[in-house]
């Protein structure tokens, strides 16, 4: 896994780890972090990954890779990232499985925008008063999620009103290079 070396990267380690753990209810849901390529947005995506999945606040980590574009990775993001979170929260678990009892085929369907809502949002808002503490998801690389159509609909997604809107204690860390579509 990549990882920042010790005693690198202190300051914006810090800076996120504390946006994170912020539980004022107007903290921004979602922080974007970019840079040029090589620049260690990922590893410091991954270095924050692994400190909450140490201390439990970790929801989930999902990374797109460019060598694996053709796996069409931007259909399973929000699968992988709700899986991740029933694994971690019994009543995102028990508010998922409501959802999924309703319509299974949520889990195959290409419409991102309806499994946004139906397997991340509704399960989240369901559990939110059971979940302690603040939650981070890690999205890291979006800009090797594909070509800008694979990426509009993620983009249209975290920018839309319901994200602003997600309970206060869940956060988004989103990595990229800093491309015009982005």
């Amino acid at each position: 896994m990549k990882k920042c070396l010790e005693n690198t990267r202190t300051e914006i380690l810090q800076d996120i780890i504390n946006w994170v753990n912020d539980t004022h209810p107007d903290a921004r849901r979602i922080l974007w972090l970019h840079g040029q390529a090589g620049r260690g947005k990922s590893a410091i995506a991954h270095t924050i990954a692994s400190w909450f999945k140490d201390v439990g606040g970790l929801g989930s980590c999902f990374c797109f890779a460019r060598d694996r574009q053709a796996e069409r990775r931007e259909e399973k993001m929000l699968t992988t990232i709700s899986h991740d979170l029933a694994g971690r929260y019994p009543a995102f678990r028990r508010a998922l499985g409501r959802v999924l009892a309703e319509d299974l085929s949520l889990k195959t369907t290409s419409d991102l925008l309806q499994q946004w809502q139906k397997l991340i949002l509704e399960p989240l808002f369901k559990a939110s008063g059971s979940i302690v503490g603040n939650v981070v998801v890690v999205i890291d690389a979006l800009d090797e999620s594909g070509e800008v159509l694979s990426r509009k609909h993620i983009l249209s997604l975290l920018t839309s009103k319901e994200a602003a809107n997600m309970p206060p204690n869940f956060r988004i860390l989103l990595t990229s290079r800093a491309l015009p579509d982005i």
